[in-house]
């Protein structure tokens, strides 16, 4: 998904679920793992959020995050290649 032309420029967001857990994989190690993605990551908006999903932590501030960049990004119209 990263590599579509179509969504070039969406803001990317990964929430990294499980930081309850011993010897989870941390927010730095997750980075470092999509490093070799970065010519496709390119100038978008991106994050990755420390969350865990059974008590919540971390959730909403991801889903805030998104929020104020499509709120952002409204004001982008979509190139004419996306749109045909």
């Amino acid at each position: 998904m990263i590599s579509s032309e179509a969504l070039e420029g969406v803001p990317l967001l990964v929430l990294a679920n499980k930081q309850d857990v011993p010897n989870c994989l941390s927010v730095p190690d997750i980075k470092t793992t999509f490093s070799d993605c970065a010519p496709k990551i390119g100038k978008r908006d991106c994050l990755v959020q420390p969350c865990t999903a059974l008590t919540g932590d971390g959730v909403n501030e991801g889903i805030e995050w998104m929020v104020k960049c499509v709120v952002r990004n409204i004001h982008r119209p979509p190139r004419q290649k996306d749109i045909t």
